[in-house]
């Protein structure tokens, strides 16, 4: 009698392997274009997401023009979700609004700024040297020269802390600027600003997020390394940086957060943001509706099982920064429809790596960790 052949133990294990991978392959791509179908029911789709940007380009316009009749020096940007095309029904999500306070002119230190007569912007030098490498300090130049400008703010046209420091607090301070004068604290009614809550520059009213910054025209040094730095080249495009270094930064009313042991806790309040928010949004305007999809439902994800348990610990800004390293280490054929499941796995992957490192860079600025301040070092076991 002829004995049976048996196939050896290690090439069944294989084939097992091999038909298991391919099941679950088959089953994702099915998942994943369901998926994709469904969120394209949700608004996250080319026309609606090309719809939403330019509705929001011409509020913004409105908004801007708006204020300029009524003789405020501002310029009203709007960033988030909301012009993304990243949100969806049930995700309630914010509206961000920017006020960029014209009334100011700010350069570099690197810079020689000329004071023009008949200019009646204020002068403002913005310096990094010995701040945390995003953050800044304002400080007046020639402000016995600049005095007339200071008396020609108006408290009708220009937010009424702003015109009480420039007028009279000014010389207590060695001409340094303290960010807490962009706060409007003084420009809203006592029963607003109940309403109002604070997170971190902004001013939270309702699903409302605003807040005031000025406008800086010169890229400071640890911006230009975003240009610099070696990648892969996937993305982003030559064409899309090449537009970015057209875009300058914003200087927020935000100091370094308080565990930061590169800053002098008494400087605190002197201390500004730098953002990045013009090429975070261009960023975001270059990726194909894939990749906002993805980025859609990690969002989900998030509120969904983060929130609850860690509240705004791990914030939208670091699930944004995950998802924009994602795409630029990730080939570009691997962002399609019926991949869209193993897109969204590669996006926690990377968030994954940045907490098991306990550091989240930035993707714009040098040596920034985005969980300082956020994450207590206890917390990253979890």
């Amino acid at each position: 009698m002829a004995r049976t052949k048996h196939t050896p133990k290690n090439k069944r294990t294989v084939w097992k392997t091999a038909q298991y991978v391919e099941n679950n392959s088959t089953h994702d791509k099915d998942f994943s274009e369901k998926l994709s179908r469904f969120l394209d029911s949700f608004a996250v789709n080319k026309q609606v997401t090309e719809f939403r940007r330019k509705i929001m380009y011409s509020y913004e316009l409105e908004m801007t023009l708006t204020r300029k009749t009524l003789g405020l020096n501002r310029r009203t940007y709007i960033f988030g979700s909301q012009i993304e095309g990243t949100s969806s029904i049930g995700m309630n999500s914010d509206a961000d609004f920017l006020q960029s306070f014209e009334t100011f002119r700010l350069f570099l230190d690197s810079d020689i700024p000329h004071l023009q007569q008949n200019d009646h912007q204020v002068v403002i030098k913005v310096s990094t040297n010995s701040c945390a490498t995003q953050y800044c300090v304002l400080t007046m130049i020639e402000p016995a020269t600049q005095a007339k400008r200071f008396q020609q703010l108006d408290p009708n046209h220009d937010a009424v802390d702003i015109v009480i420091f420039f007028r009279r607090d000014w010389m207590q301070h060695d001409g340094m600027i303290p960010h807490t004068i962009m706060f409007g604290t003084l420009d809203h009614h006592l029963s607003i600003l109940k309403q109002a809550k604070r997170h971190g520059p902004a001013k939270s009213i309702r699903n409302m997020d605003s807040v005031n910054a000025c406008y800086c025209k010169s890229l400071p040094k640890q911006c230009k390394f975003f240009f610099e730095r070696p990648r892969p080249g996937n993305w982003p495009s030559e064409k899309t940086l090449t537009k970015a270094k057209k875009y300058d930064v914003f200087i927020v009313p935000q100091g370094p957060p308080k565990s930061t042991n590169v800053c002098t806790y008494d400087y605190f309040d002197y201390q500004w943001r730098i953002s990045t928010n013009l090429t975070e949004r261009l960023l975001m305007f270059s990726l194909d509706t894939v990749h906002l999809k993805a980025y859609t439902l990690t969002k989900m994800i998030r509120k969904e099982f983060f929130v609850p348990e860690y509240l705004e610990r791990l914030s939208t800004f670091h699930f944004k920064t995950a998802f924009f390293f994602t795409v630029e280490n990730t080939r570009p054929d691997v962002w399609r429809e019926d991949n869209l499941i193993n897109c969204v796995k590669y996006i926690f992957a990377t968030l994954m790596r940045f907490l098991k490192r306990r550091h989240c860079p930035h993707y714009t600025i040098e040596n920034v960790n985005l969980f300082e301040g956020k994450i207590q070092i206890h917390e990253f076991q979890k």
